[in-house]
C-alpha cells in the first residue's frame, strides 16, 4: 500500500538537525553580528534542507519517481551547502575553523574535499546502495546525510577561504566537468537504472526509462546554473584583483 502521491513524509534526524542549526545561528549571531544577507541564506539553506526531506516532495522520492528523489538530492548537495556557507559571517566560520583545528584544515584542502564530493556524488547513486537505501530507512539517512557532509566540504573550500580566486575558479571548473557524466548516463540511457523505480507505480505516465531520462536532465540543468554562477563571480572577482593590482603598481611606478 503506497501513501498518497501529495501526502507528507518526515525524516525527523534532519527536522531536529535543521532545529539544532537555526537555534546555533541565533545564538552566534548575537555576537557575530551578520549583514541581514547572511541569516537569510542560512535560513534558506535550511528551508531547503527540510522541503526536500520533510514534505511531499520525499513522499514521491521514496514510493513513485526517481526524478523526484534527484530533486531531493541536488536541493540538500548543491542548492542547500553553499548558501548555508554563505550564511556564516566571518567571524563565524572563524569560530568554526577554530574548533575544527587540523582535522577540518586537512579534509577542507581541494585534493581531499574534491575526491571526496565527487566519490559521495557517484557512490550514493549506485543501483546497489540507492536501491537498498529506498527499501531501507535507515540508509536512506545516511544517503542523505553523505550528500549534505560532502556539499557543506566542498563549498566551504570554495568559500571559507582555502583558496585562491584563480583557484577556486580551477576548482569549480573541475568539479563542473567531473560531476557532470551521472546526469548525462541518466539522460541518454534507455533502460532504468534501479529496480526499486522499474517496479513502483508510475505517475503522469512517466515510463521508468523516461522517468530517469528527466531526473539527468534536471541534474545536468541545476549544476549547471550553479556552478556557473559561482565560476562568474570568481572570475570578477579575478578581474577586479588584477585592476587592483594593477592600480596600485601604477600608483608605485610614479
Amino acid at each position: 500500500m503506497h501513501p498518497a502521491p501529495w501526502s507528507f513524509s518526515w525524516e525527523p534526524l534532519f527536522l531536529a538537525l535543521s532545529v539544532v542549526a537555526a537555534v546555533a545561528y541565533a545564538r552566534a549571531a548575537r555576537a557575530a553580528r551578520p549583514s541581514p544577507a547572511r541569516p537569510v541564506a542560512f535560513a534558506l539553506g535550511l528551508a531547503l534542507v527540510v522541503a526536500a526531506l520533510c514534505s511531499p516532495l520525499e513522499t514521491i522520492a521514496r514510493h513513485y519517481l526517481l526524478l523526484f528523489h534527484l530533486l531531493g538530492n541536488v536541493m540538500i548537495a548543491d542548492w542547500a551547502p553553499p548558501l548555508l556557507v554563505l550564511g556564516l559571517a566571518p567571524a563565524m566560520r572563524a569560530s568554526i575553523a577554530r574548533r575544527g583545528g587540523r582535522a577540518l584544515a586537512r579534509i577542507t584542502q581541494p585534493w581531499v574535499s574534491l575526491p571526496a564530493w565527487l566519490g559521495v556524488w557517484y557512490v550514493v547513486h549506485l543501483p546497489a546502495f540507492y536501491d537498498y537505501a529506498l527499501r531501507h530507512t535507515w540508509a536512506l539517512n545516511v544517503e542523505h546525510a553523505l550528500l549534505i557532509a560532502a556539499g557543506l566540504l566542498f563549498w566551504w573550500t570554495v568559500f571559507g577561504g582555502v583558496l585562491s580566486t584563480a583557484g577556486a575558479l580551477a576548482y569549480l571548473g573541475v568539479a563542473f566537468v567531473a560531476s557532470a557524466f551521472l546526469g548525462l548516463a541518466f539522460i541518454f540511457s534507455s533502460s532504468a537504472f534501479y529496480d526499486f523505480y522499474k517496479h513502483a507505480p508510475r505517475l503522469w505516465g512517466l515510463s521508468p526509462a523516461k522517468d530517469q531520462n528527466l531526473g539527468g536532465i534536471l541534474m545536468n540543468a541545476e549544476q549547471t546554473v550553479v556552478f556557473l554562477a559561482a565560476l562568474s563571480y570568481f572570475l570578477v572577482r579575478l578581474l577586479d584583483e588584477e585592476d587592483l593590482q594593477h592600480g596600485r603598481k601604477a600608483e608605485a611606478g610614479r
